[in-house]
C-alpha cells in the first residue's frame, strides 16, 4: 500500500520476544493505557521493528495516553543515534479493541509513525497497527498495516 507520507510499508515485521515485552509493559500499566516507542528500519516494503522504548502515561487514564517528554526525547535520541527511525507509537486500550479512536488519530503528531496498538481487554492480545494521520477527516479507524511476527525478511 502507498502511504500519504510517501514511504512504501507493506508489512510490520516484530520478533515474538519484542511483542512479549510491549504486552507486558502495556499490561503493567493497567488499569491506565500504556505507552511506549519502537524504533525500526525499512527493508524494501517492510518495516522491521528493533527496539522498544518503555514510556510513563503522565495521564494516568485509562482511555488517553501521553509519554513522558523527558522518555520521548531519549527515545528519539537513541534511534537517531542508533541510526533507525520511529517505527510506531505505541500504546495500550484495556477496555476496547485494538482499532484507533477518532482521538488516536486526532493526536497522531508523526505521521511517518504506525500506531501500534495493545488491546488488553483481549484474553491473548493481537496487536494491530495502523496508519493514521490528523486531520485526514476519520471519525475512528485509519488504514491497517499486517503485522508479521516472526524474523526480518
Amino acid at each position: 500500500m502507498m502511504v500519504r507520507t510517501g514511504i512504501e510499508i507493506d508489512e510490520l515485521v516484530i520478533d515474538q520476544g519484542l511483542v512479549d515485552a510491549i504486552v507486558r509493559h502495556c499490561a503493567r500499566a493497567l488499569p491506565n493505557e500504556g505507552c511506549g516507542l519502537l524504533s525500526g528500519r525499512q527493508i524494501d516494503a517492510a518495516l522491521v521493528g528493533g527496539r522498544f522504548f518503555p514510556g510513563t502515561n503522565v495521564l494516568a487514564s485509562p482511555s488517553r495516553f501521553a509519554m513522558d517528554p523527558a522518555e520521548v526525547v531519549a527515545a528519539l535520541t537513541a534511534i537517531d543515534r542508533d541510526g533507525d527511525r520511529l517505527a510506531a507509537i505505541v500504546h495500550s486500550h484495556p477496555s476496547t479493541g485494538a482499532a484507533p479512536s477518532r482521538t488516536d488519530v486526532l493526536e497522531a503528531y508523526y505521521p511517518e509513525a504506525l500506531l501500534l496498538i495493545v488491546p488488553l481487554a483481549d484474553v491473548a492480545p493481537r496487536l494491530r497497527a495502523w496508519r493514521a494521520e490528523p486531520g485526514d477527516g476519520q471519525a475512528e479507524g485509519g488504514l491497517e498495516v499486517p503485522i508479521r511476527v516472526g524474523p526480518p525478511p
